[in-house]
């Protein structure tokens, strides 16, 4: 894997042509960040496939199409301008369906007027048979039967909200429509709402598990069949006060690994397209074009209540599925460059098989099988994604006592002079969190099962050897000024006491 530090920039040429084409019409358009633009497509399309298609990338491994993205970007890099013109055709059609709706709604009350009255006199017919101890069966059936024409309400279909709350959204999904998408270009405002503290229920909608709500006060219901996804964007500093407040738990209880993250704060150089003279504004359409064919398939899929269109993987694309996942794998063990971000890591080929499919079905709409293209850029744009969320984990979370002690030791080993400290002297000049004892040593331990430190005492002193420091003694000798025939003690302070 890349290091984090040198991969937060999005490289274009790793994309297939079709999003090159559709990315350099839209920077063209709106002059927006590219690594804004990519992520609002991902979303725009995802809200378009998941309620038509899952992915299977190899048999029994079958996901949601649903993505939750998290787009961190300051005011006036066009992020509603972005959202506005992505969006354009799906809140077109939100609007014919809400039109259509109300229709539906005047029909029904219409029908619903008749129907009491029918309803009522056969209920009169039927009370005056059993009062008169009379043969009720054909009032009771003809009553019966209007019941069972009773008119029924008609659902309402969003396609998108933008501030729900949490029990706004567990009704929206298990008493009317169940797909959704959560969309606002600044929704700072979300974060001090109660959505993002039921993470267990963001996290079963993200998987499309089933939610069994049973309240007290309010009516039970059950989230069946649902598919949920999440596109936001905000500002990096509102982002970064929720995460100092509640980082944590949003982290382990697994909602933020969930979150394909991107902070355009933390991109060294944005990406922009060369090709910005050789532009084609029919892409755009035709974007928009295949958007509402899946969307309307979608609904028409549900109304029928066919099965999902599973995408699938090719051959190829299978075992690059398989040698990525075994290597995710071996980077997460104990030492591995992903032991600390297991969480992410072990959804890594799910977010990629996501994006694989969402991609694959806009390239080919009519071809569910991904390709091994396909998926390399889609792998690509999950370590993307990966490391912006190392990235800013590791920028707001607060280290540790021993990696505050070994931070410490790193830069303090020119001034120390050798590659052995005394622990007194730790104590009184070390980091603050550990000018204890008892805050020390459980530090210091740590450390020492990791091979970064030996511990041991001399003549009645407590010594701390950094054996696994990242300077070496050469480095050492020339920071201390130590002649090289004289630097035999220093060489000799990294290494381990037998």
């Amino acid at each position: 894997m890349s290091k984090p530090n040198e991969e937060l920039c999005l490289e274009l040429l790793t994309l297939p042509r079709y999003y090159r084409r559709l990315l350099e019409y839209l920077y063209y358009k709106t002059g927006a960040p590219v690594e804004i633009l990519l992520p609002v497509i991902l979303g725009a399309m995802s809200l378009a496939c998941q309620d038509m298609f899952d992915v299977e990338p190899i048999p029994g491994r079958r996901y949601p199409t649903s993505l939750f993205i998290l787009i961190l970007a300051k005011s006036g890099s066009r992020k509603s301008t972005i959202f506005r013109i992505v969006l354009e055709a799906v809140t077109q059609l939100e609007q014919e369906i809400d039109s259509d709706f109300r229709e539906e709604v005047i029909r029904y009350e219409r029908a619903l007027v008749l129907w009491k009255a029918e309803a009522a006199a056969l209920e009169k017919c039927y009370k005056k048979a059993v009062t008169q101890d009379a043969d009720s069966t054909q009032a009771h059936q003809a009553l019966d039967d209007a019941h069972r024409r009773k008119p029924v309400r008609p659902v309402k279909r969003r396609l998108m909200t933008s501030d729900p709350t949490n029990e706004a959204l567990g009704k929206e999904l298990g008493l009317g429509y169940p797909v959704l998408m959560l969309v606002s270009d600044e929704s700072g405002g979300l974060l001090d709402g109660n959505l993002f503290r039921n993470t267990p229920q963001l996290n079963a909608l993200w998987c499309g598990d089933t939610i069994n709500v049973a309240r007290a006060s309010t009516e039970s219901y059950t989230i069946c069949d649902a598919r949920f996804g999440m596109m936001l964007a905000m500002q990096p500093e509102l982002f970064d006060s929720f995460l100092s407040r509640h980082g944590k738990k949003m982290r382990h209880s697994g909602f933020l690994p969930r979150c394909m993250l991107v902070d355009l704060d933390q991109v060294p150089e944005v990406c922009r397209p060369e090709q910005v003279n050789q532009i084609d504004g029919s892409l755009l359409q035709e974007f928009f074009t295949t958007q509402i064919k899946h969307l309307l398939a979608g609904v028409q899929r549900r109304k029928e209540g066919a099965k999902r269109t599973c995408v699938t993987f090719c051959h190829e694309a299978q075992a690059l599925f398989e040698e990525t996942d075994a290597s995710i794998r071996e980077h997460m063990k104990p030492g591995g460059a992903l032991q600390h971000y297991d969480d992410f890591s072990s959804r890594f080929v799910e977010h990629a098989s996501r994006i694989a499919a969402v991609m694959q079905i806009f390239i080919t709409p009519d071809s569910p099988i991904v390709t091994k293209d396909t998926l390399i850029s889609a792998l690509n744009l999950t370590e993307w994604f990966l490391n912006h969320f190392i990235t800013k984990v590791d920028s707001t979370r607060e280290q540790s006592d021993d990696e505050k002690v070994l931070l410490w030791l790193e830069d303090h080993l020119a001034v120390n002079g050798s590659f052995e400290f005394r622990r007194n002297d730790i104590i009184k000049k070390g980091p603050y969190c550990v000018r204890r004892a008892d805050r020390l040593m459980p530090a210091l331990r740590k450390l020492e099962r990791k091979g970064k430190v030996q511990l041991y005492d001399e003549c009645g002193i407590n010594y701390v050897r950094f054996i696994g420091a990242e300077m070496d003694p050469v480095e050492l000798a020339v920071k201390t000024k130590t002649p090289i025939h004289l630097s035999g003690p220093l060489f000799m302070s990294k290494l381990p006491v037998k």
